[in-house]
């Protein structure tokens, strides 16, 4: 891998952020403006990114593979888990924001900065592997961190989990298998279309930033080693365990960058419907969202 070039596309993901941070504060991008966009992104664009990765044919793929994939990335869940909550329980005394870590912890923003880093790593094959990562995540983020983030009185939101992005993601799997092939207008369609994605998820992260008063991000000092958790021991303990039982580099690869992602967006959306301190989850995201811009091609250079 050349790192200079991975190096170059992940500033150009940050300066797409930078770019919604600045026009969130000036109001060019309102909170209203985020909202649609994040619609737009999850119903139309985001589908698109993963059939883009089967529409052509091109991509090979078996059964065996992918049930391989899926079997680690629930494996990686369980992990996340077994990190995540008692950690949560030595660094948080209340069990609301003991929750709220654990889930800050554990669910990384796979979707929208999960797409556009791995394919500026490892290329248009990992859209495949990303997609399918982020049908467990879709399961498991509305039902174990619905209860989570609610300090354990919430209840599973099954209706939150069929999404258009959801069932795009499990489409691409018969398509892979089967290697169908759409005409070549619906699949440059599909492609251009999910090429929206990108830009669009980094100004909508920029966008929910520029909401949370700096100064307040960082005199949360509790923040700090839940990011490091997050962003460090996590991917780290992934690539420990998966470097002995996965061959495969891409999927090797794949697994430990997903796990090394920032504070997933939804932490905000869930703690602002279940009214456990949105604030507090605002401002994980920004904080390792910020130290992930560092993390991240840390581990790509030292590990992968």
């Amino acid at each position: 891998m050349d790192m200079q070039a991975i190096v170059g596309q992940l500033a150009v993901l940050f300066i797409l952020l930078i770019l919604g941070y600045i026009g969130g504060k000036v109001n060019v991008l309102t909170p209203e403006t985020g909202k649609v966009l994040t619609k737009v992104v999850m119903n139309i664009t985001l589908p698109c990114t993963a059939l883009s990765s089967v529409v052509s044919g091109d991509l090979v793929i078996t059964g065996g593979e992918t049930a391989f994939f899926m079997l680690a990335a629930l494996l990686a869940f369980l992990i996340f888990f077994v990190i995540a909550i008692p950690s949560a329980r030595i660094m948080f005394r209340d069990k609301p924001t003991r929750g709220l870590s654990g889930y800050m912890t554990v669910f990384s923003n796979s979707g929208f900065m999960g797409f556009p880093v791995t394919y500026a790593i490892f290329g248009a094959d990992s859209v495949y592997y990303v997609a399918l990562f982020n049908i467990l995540f879709t399961i498991i983020v509305f039902t174990a961190g619905t209860i989570m983030i609610s300090g354990g009185s919430g209840r599973p939101n099954l209706k939150a989990i069929v999404t258009p992005a959801l069932v795009a993601s499990i489409l691409v799997i018969p398509l892979a298998l089967t290697g169908f092939k759409t005409p070549i207008v619906i699949a440059d369609a599909i492609r251009l279309t999910g090429n929206v994605t990108t830009p669009a998820s980094m100004l909508i992260i920029g966008v929910t930033l520029s909401l949370v008063p700096v100064k307040e991000v960082f005199s949360e000092w509790r923040l700090y080693p839940m990011a490091v958790l997050k962003l460090i021991v996590v991917p780290l303990a992934i690539w420990l365990v998966f470097r002995q039982i996965v061959t495969d580099d891409l999927i090797l690869g794949i697994l430990v960058i997903l796990s090394a992602m920032p504070t997933a967006a939804l932490a905000a959306i869930q703690s602002i419907e279940l009214g456990n301190n949105e604030r507090f989850a605002s401002s994980g995201i920004f904080i390792t969202t910020l130290l992930s811009c560092a993390s991240i091609p840390l581990f790509v250079y030292v590990l992968l």
